[in-house]
């Protein structure tokens, strides 16, 4: 193989990672309102994304209440579109606890990932205010 053939490959190899190298969640946060739905049985928290397109992010969220003791987990799954998006998780009770409207608060982690590589990882915590259906 000659220098210049090998050349044009690393530069056709470069631009073919470079999206990979510069995705990313540009911007995330949780919504500061959730929704207490089934009896205080679940949670459901939502926010806005902005992420690479093409992308794949998968959100794992855990919303506790100190009043009730309570904890609900949940999982998601959005495929960006380049601009800002909504997602939602259904976050369901782990044990016998049930959420009341008031006070909690949510964590959440996201991945992302893109050809199969993830390409970022971000976790925050919000105060949240629980409101009924």
């Amino acid at each position: 193989m000659s220098k210049r053939t090998a050349a044009v490959l690393a530069i056709v190899a470069g631009l073919v990672a470079a999206p990979i190298a510069f995705a990313k969640i540009a911007r995330n946060t949780i919504d500061t309102v959730a929704v207490v739905t089934e009896n205080g049985r679940h949670v459901v928290v939502t926010g806005p994304l902005e992420c690479t397109l093409g992308e794949r992010v998968y959100l794992s969220v855990t919303v506790t209440q100190r009043t009730t003791g309570a904890i609900a987990a949940g999982r998601g799954f959005v495929i960006c579109t380049g601009d800002e998006q909504a997602w939602g998780v259904d976050a369901a009770v782990q044990g016998r606890e049930t959420f009341e409207v008031g006070a909690a608060t949510a964590v959440a982690v996201e991945r992302s990932v893109a050809r199969g590589d993830t390409t970022d990882a971000h976790q925050w915590l919000v105060p949240i205010t629980l409101i009924g259906e």
